[in-house]
């Protein structure tokens, strides 16, 4: 499958300086840190009746962070838990490379697609994933 680098990087600099997810979540108490940079996380899920329901989140950090963390909750809003992680799981084997993903699974990611090539720059792996470690021990 081709991606447009131009395209990927513009659509990531829109989810980052204007997060469509992002508000502010002071009172939320759990925060989720990344192991090897200064991002942070807050989330509200908005679990209701078995789907996420226009999930949010706070959070500071790099443009990878910021904007793969909107274009997940983007993507997963209005799916189930299950429906979710599988989106989530595909999107962790997608970041890493894995050789083995159809053109049908790599197309049902969407938007997260811009993140095809983060494995190039091994620091920023962690940045995108944060929010799908988040969400799957959330």
């Amino acid at each position: 499958m081709h991606f447009n680098r131009d395209v990927s990087r513009e659509l990531i600099m829109n989810h980052y300086t204007k997060p469509t997810h992002k508000v502010d979540l002071g009172a939320i108490e759990k925060t989720f840190y990344s192991d090897v940079c200064s991002d942070d996380l807050k989330l509200n899920l908005n679990y209701i009746d078995g789907i996420y329901q226009n999930p949010e989140f706070d959070g500071h950090g790099c443009a990878v962070f910021i904007a793969s963390t909107d274009i997940l909750l983007q993507e997963i809003n209005q799916k189930s838990k299950d429906e979710a992680i599988n989106l989530i799981n595909l999107f962790e084997r997608f970041v890493n490379q894995d050789s083995t993903l159809t053109d049908d699974e790599i197309a049902s990611l969407g938007d997260l697609q811009a993140f095809y090539n983060v494995k190039t720059h091994l620091n920023r792996v962690a940045c995108a994933l944060l929010a799908t470690n988040a969400i799957k021990n959330n």
